[in-house]
């Protein structure tokens, strides 16, 4: 990448003191890769004009670096163009060219950093590495439903994978035992290419005939059979392991950019696909309207 640790450290250091004395201090305990991801994330919110350092330009920086952060992400086929992509789409590009060395850390970037250090910490560790910096991250873009349409791979299988990376394993802190890798690996196979939820965190437990809460559950008279019965009657969406409802939405008709702020609006309009909503547009602003950019979502 061509830093030297001097030309990282003035780096970091330049933009930690504008984010309070706190995050300044944490910056002493990053590894020197975990420093150059700070460096390569604000390259990269500069370069497709951004006007903030956000979770996903510390994703970007990750999957660049060294370390277990990039191994981990790697192994899992998040590649760098298909990762640039997918925050091209998502991040809207500055309306002037931004000018300057400098590019702030957005809240939720500060939220991950500080998430990273809570993550070292119970893990046992005394430093801030790549592997921290991913499973900190991920804590923000999960909470904001962006984990596997940025990455294309659950947040947990990162987890996942990041823990057994480690040399020394999670250290004495983590609290998930092989039960639990497990069902969480084989719920994500239940999940398929969508969001895992709890009712198939629960059938992975149940084809586990060892495992803690299979015999419970076994005690209890329940079976695999009765759960899948009763989960074909609960919708997920009335339930709390359905996604956050969009408070906004951007849609993008040529050159022009509609913001809609209305929760209930924004919802509905959410679920269209781009035929749906072309159609919908139609009604509203005649024929052969252009075609709809793509549709960019905030969950707050």
């Amino acid at each position: 990448m061509g830093f030297s640790e001097v030309t990282v450290d003035y780096h970091i250091r330049y933009h930690c003191l504008d984010m309070g004395r706190s995050i300044h201090l944490m910056f002493e305990r990053f590894t020197p890769r975990a420093r150059r991801v700070l460096v390569v994330a604000q390259d990269e919110a500069r370069n497709l004009n951004h006007s903030f350092i956000g979770p996903e330009h510390l994703l970007l920086g990750l999957v660049q670096g060294d370390g277990i952060g990039a191994r981990a992400l790697g192994q899992l086929g998040v590649s760098l163009e298909q990762l640039r992509a997918n925050v091209t789409g998502t991040v809207a590009r500055a309306k002037t060219e931004h000018r300057g060395s400098k590019v702030p850390f957005s809240p939720q970037a500060k939220k991950a950093l500080e998430a990273s250090l809570r993550e070292a910490l119970r893990l046992g560790h005394n430093y801030i590495g790549t592997e921290h910096l991913v499973l900190g991250t991920l804590r923000v873009v999960e909470d904001n439903g962006e984990a596997v349409r940025l990455l294309g791979v659950d947040a947990e299988e990162v987890r996942t994978q990041v823990l057994e990376l480690m040399p020394n394993g999670p250290g004495p802190a983590s609290p998930q035992s092989p039960a639990v890798v497990d069902a969480m690996r084989l719920a994500r196979k239940f999940a398929g290419s969508g969001p895992m939820t709890t009712g198939q965190l629960l059938l992975a437990m149940l084809t586990d005939n060892a495992c803690q809460a299979n015999r419970a559950l076994e005690m209890l008279g329940v079976t695999t059979e009765s759960v899948e019965s009763q989960l074909t009657n609960i919708a997920v969406s009335e339930t709390s392991d359905a996604p956050p409802r969009p408070q906004v939405i951007e849609i993008k008709l040529g050159e022009s950019t509609t913001r809609i702020g209305d929760p209930d609006l924004a919802a509905a309009l959410s679920e269209l696909s781009p035929e749906q909503l072309r159609a919908a547009l139609r009604d509203v602003i005649g024929n052969n309207p252009e075609q709809p950019g793509p549709i960019r979502r905030a969950s707050r």
